[in-house]
């Protein structure tokens, strides 16, 4: 990461902060689009990781997933601060814990 790209970070974070009136703020929303994404790409979609990588990916890309194939999982982080899980439900596809 650059020196120029940190601050830009966190302006990001501390203004995902400040949501008042609205409770999702666009880190949260990132997250659990990045979980719920990425495990139906995987297990419902059956496409490889690359693939789902870069379907899933967002400018900035602040989301990382982590994937538990033996249950069906991913979990997703952003920014250090927000996480979101996903599972797969055989019956509704994927869904959020």
């Amino acid at each position: 990461m650059t020196r120029r790209a940190l601050p830009a970070l966190l302006a990001l974070a501390l203004a995902a902060c400040n949501a008042e009136a609205y409770d999702n703020n666009d880190a949260e929303l990132a997250v659990r689009q990045k979980a719920k994404e990425m495990c139906s790409c995987l297990f419902v979609m059956e496409l490889t990781e690359q693939e789902c990588a870069a379907w899933t990916r967002v400018s900035p890309n602040v989301a990382k997933a982590t994937i538990d194939r033996q249950n069906k999982r991913v979990h997703a982080v952003a920014l250090g601060f927000w996480a979101a899980d996903a599972r797969f439900d055989g019956r509704h596809g994927c869904v959020h814990d």
